[in-house]
């Protein structure tokens, strides 16, 4: 075998083991669902204050015949319900069973394409005189590589901290959103209105801190060619004294419309670093795949 036959076979190794392992990645995820989807199958008997614990003892062909050799109605239907929940408890199961033996299988065969990669690419480097070449462009593939995972796990970090600031202050105006709504349609006082406000300031805090923080994020987004935008209010403080001092309904509901305004505002703001993170989180995922095969 010549140099450029053992290259192309190693890279058909490589080839083979990145597809099968974004098969396995998707079923990994593939997994969580099912196992999510049996938990709350579970749950709901539970809830039904029916035996889970015979699910897996039980035989369809036993509820069939105490179906058919049941005169009590109530009894039947009961029964009749149950099978339906044994069925669509061995559907589960079964779908879940299957799934994690071919994840399994496809470990396995990811292993041994591993080892047959890493035994060829060692024969490739000492067996040929192209194999130094070969070996200063996986060294040089490697720092590009390791700089640019540098470069998203600084991001990530940073997104993770806006997301952090951003969830803070997302519970603050939600707080002050209930006592608002509380102080315009009953009437909260100067208590309602003093802890509405407390918890407006400590909102309009993280949203400063958010501001800051996103500045950083920016930064290091620019880095992996992402980018998010940043808008939201603050609520003045000449509203703020003009609705303790008068109490005036009008003015609530200019306040209120403003925090409902921020609650938008700061949903979508963690909606969208929710899914830059992801897309993060899945180029870090190609970037290990791609340094564990040269």
């Amino acid at each position: 075998m010549n140099y450029n036959d053992a290259y192309d076979k190693l890279l058909g190794y490589q080839e083979d083991i990145l597809v099968l392992k974004s098969k396995l990645s998707d079923n990994r995820k593939l997994l969580e669902e099912k196992n999510n989807q049996l938990e709350s199958f579970l749950q709901i008997m539970k809830k039904e204050k029916r035996d889970v614990d015979q699910l897996e003892g039980v035989s369809i062909s036993s509820i069939l015949s105490k179906i058919s050799g049941s005169y009590d109605e109530k009894f039947s239907k009961e029964s009749e319900e149950y099978l339906l929940s044994k069925i669509r408890y061995d559907e589960l199961n079964t779908s879940l069973m299957n799934l994690k033996k071919e994840m399994e299988r496809q470990q396995s065969e990811i292993r041994e394409l591993e080892k047959d990669h890493a035994k060829l690419k060692a024969h490739i480097l000492v067996s040929y005189p192209e194999g130094a070449v070969l070996s200063q462009k996986i060294e040089l593939k490697k720092k590009e590589l390791f700089f640019v995972r540098k470069e998203i796990v600084e991001a990530v970090r940073a997104v993770e901290a806006v997301i952090a600031l951003s969830l803070e202050a997302e519970n603050k105006l939600s707080s002050a959103k209930s006592w608002s709504t509380y102080d315009t349609f009953f009437g909260g006082g100067i208590i309602g209105d003093l802890v509405k406000y407390s918890k407006l300031d400590e909102a309009n805090q993280h949203i400063a801190e958010i501001n800051s923080a996103a500045e950083l994020m920016q930064k290091e987004l620019q880095d992996v060619d992402l980018a998010i935008e940043n808008k939201m209010e603050h609520i003045g403080g000449s509203e703020r004294f003009f609705d303790i001092a008068f109490d005036n309904i009008f003015s609530d509901w200019s306040i209120r419309g403003k925090i409902s305004s921020n609650l938008d505002h700061i949903q979508t703001f963690l909606s969208e670093l929710h899914t830059i993170s992801e897309q993060l989180r899945t180029k870090m995922m190609e970037i290990d795949r791609e340094l564990s095969n040269l």
